[in-house]
């Protein structure tokens, strides 16, 4: 099983591999991983269960996937525990299935990394403390792997901000909103596209801007607007849910960020355009019927929201492309008028 693993997952990742717990570990202390793969069963009474608890020590960030042929809810739940394992592969998987949860462990790790490198810049900006490289340690490469899964961050801001440290929230979140800011947006595009393209999956940008905002603003005063800011982003992570469960989605695939002034981008992974046009379609409906300021009972209508939706890899080639058509797409549309949801086509 190990060679087969080595041949499938080798084509997108640099694979380290590792017929013992012994190995594992020697490789885990000369290599910087973004995720470990291991079989609950390694021989010799060890468990890999045990093995991932190591890596959770000596590499917190690196993802943890464990390979079981167990459904027992209780052995799922001292993996997690333990061992705080968070992807799991059940014998028998298909090809399909390894690449998926390995490439979906990797693309959190990723954002991770992005994550603790803005924190650790803003802290040696204020001084906090001097970059200091790890002893012997490579830098973090999202194409290195052993095996997977790290916890990633949450995708929607906003909800309990006071259980985010101050660093992080400094380094990559939106102060008025609580959403991530436009830097983190950028880099986390980037990593949803890396993605993306290594598992042949599509990626949706839905760019939301608040029709008539400057209006808004100096008709009602600022303050108001930044109330009105702070509630639209509200909507825009509450309604990131599965069209079919209604279930809020935990998955850090889903990026919800302040984009510019009055605009807010929204990165859905592994989605087709019918989600992301539902998503943008209950987020319009949302806005148009909010009684604003809230409690007045007569603001309804009055706020409208504008969404252009573009699509990788179909128009869209790159991170530029994705962009550029969703920008051009609203637009357009703001021309036609306000309160709608467009597609974007190539140019």
């Amino acid at each position: 099983m190990l060679a087969l693993m080595q041949y499938y997952l080798s084509k997108d990742f640099t694979v380290f591999l590792a017929r013992s717990a012994e190995e594992a570990l020697e490789v885990l202390q000369r290599e910087q991983l973004h995720a470990v793969v291991s079989d609950q069963n390694l021989g010799d009474g060890l468990m890999g269960v045990d093995l991932l608890k190591r890596v959770s020590e000596l590499q917190p960030h690196a993802a943890r996937i464990l390979v079981t042929a167990s459904q027992k809810l209780e052995d799922a739940q001292k993996a997690i525990n333990e061992a705080r394992v968070n992807h799991f592969l059940t014998k028998p998987f298909t090809e399909q299935e390894l690449k998926n949860t390995v490439g979906q462990a990797v693309h959190n790790a990723a954002l991770v990394a992005i994550r603790d490198k803005m924190v650790q810049e803003l802290k040696e900006q204020l001084g906090l403390r001097p970059a200091k490289p790890a002893a012997g340690r490579s830098p973090p490469s999202s194409t290195r792997i052993k095996t997977v899964e790290p916890r990633a961050p949450d995708a929607r801001g906003g909800a309990n901000q006071s259980l985010i440290p101050e660093s992080e929230r400094l380094a990559f979140r939106d102060g008025l909103t609580g959403l991530y800011n436009h830097r983190y947006f950028q880099e986390a595009l980037s990593a949803g596209l890396l993605s993306a393209r290594r598992r042949e999956q599509k990626l949706m940008l839905v760019l939301v801007d608040i029709d008539g905002f400057r209006r808004f603003n100096l008709s009602r005063g600022y303050a108001e607007g930044d109330k009105l800011l702070r509630r639209v982003a509200q909507l825009v992570t509450e309604l990131m849910e599965d069209p079919v469960t209604h279930a809020r989605s935990d998955n850090s695939s889903e990026i919800a960020a302040r984009y510019d002034w009055d605009v807010f981008g929204v990165v859905l992974c592994n989605a087709d355009v019918e989600r992301a046009r539902t998503y943008a379609e209950k987020l319009r409906k949302a806005v148009e019927e909010l009684d604003f300021p809230e409690g007045t009972g007569g603001g309804q209508g009055e706020v409208t929201v504008s969404a252009a939706i573009s699509v990788f890899p179909d128009p869209a080639r790159s991170e530029q492309d994705l962009i550029s058509f969703a920008e051009k797409a609203l637009r357009a549309s703001k021309l036609v008028g306000p309160n709608r949801v467009v597609i974007a086509t190539q140019g």
